[in-house]
């Protein structure tokens, strides 16, 4: 009985992570079956050999058929668990899997309306916006350079957030790029041009089709976050294009008090965007030292 037990859980742990495994999925029926003779031709004659030798240490009668009966129970015995289990198993996880997909695409539709119900409240008219913003350039420009820079700059971050995307909801990479370069400049202006930022672009964008507003919340997150006027630690923004591939990298000290938990909050809806916008197109990844915070951010465009 002993070694009938032991002879069915091998059979058994064979045919459920070996045999099955490499046939049943693929279909390979003629290595199926192959597989299941071969293994009763060993279970068999392994059988009638062990108890060979126990009946002749006991000095018993050995019955050949009968020892290999008894090899070829347990390998049926096996066949019916393993299968039973097989099936069983796979039918479970293709329920799970497929609640699993309805799941996510329940949430991505949820946030798909939620986003398009934020975009109608913060519709605003934007004839009304530019003539108000170019009239206050105008004001501005006698008086002070800085502040009628300053509006323009404002102007084409403004006229860049609200102007109509693609068919695709996609904007010219350029225009992101250059977004980010107003947003800088803006920042630049307000303190007397002493922050120490390195912004390097590298490879062609000028083709490049992008969601908009997907990495200049990052940059946003940077300056709130990071310390702007660190000689010694400059804040470095690096973007690149390779393909259709982007990689952006933004290292920065962090500020006193600031935690890798505060930084992670604080780009929740940056996720949430690229989750929407590039679903399994896109990694993310924070690194954090004790004062110092680096993102890296790759997207399939």
């Amino acid at each position: 009985m002993i070694i009938s037990v032991l002879e069915i859980i091998a059979c058994f742990y064979l045919l459920l992570h070996r045999i099955f495994p490499e046939t049943l999925p693929t279909k390979k029926y003629q290595l199926l079956f192959f597989s299941l003779i071969t293994l009763a031709v060993v279970c068999s004659v392994g059988n009638a050999l062990i108890i060979y030798f126990y009946r002749a240490i006991i000095n018993e009668t050995f019955n050949f058929y009968r020892s290999c009966t008894v090899g070829l129970n347990n390998l049926y015995l096996s066949i019916h668990f393993a299968l039973a289990y097989w099936f069983a198993t796979n039918f479970i996880q293709n329920v799970r899997e497929q609640s699993k997909a309805e799941l996510q695409k329940n949430m991505l539709e949820k946030s798909i309306l939620e986003a398009e119900l934020s975009s109608l409240k913060n519709q605003i008219n934007p004839h009304f916006f530019y003539n108000s913003l170019n009239f206050l350039y105008a004001q501005a420009l006698p008086m002070s350079k800085k502040l009628s820079d300053s509006v323009m700059l404002l102007a084409e971050m403004m006229r860049y957030t609200i102007k109509e995307n693609d068919n695709e909801g996609k904007v010219s990479l350029m225009k992101e790029i250059q977004y980010i370069k107003n947003y800088v400049a803006i920042q630049q202006i307000q303190f007397d041009g002493k922050l120490n930022i390195e912004l390097e672009i590298i490879g062609n964008i000028n083709y490049r089709r992008i969601h908009p507003l997907t990495i200049s919340p990052l940059i946003e997150n940077t300056f709130k976050n990071g310390v702007l006027n660190d000689a010694q630690c400059p804040v470095s923004i690096w973007i690149e294009t390779q393909a259709d591939n982007l990689f952006l990298t933004i290292t920065y000290k962090r500020k006193i008090g600031i935690c890798e938990k505060n930084i992670f909050d604080d780009l929740m809806d940056v996720r949430r965007r690229l989750y929407i916008g590039y679903f399994n197109k896109h990694f993310i990844k924070f690194e954090h030292s004790d004062c110092s915070q680096k993102i890296f951010l790759k997207l399939s465009l």
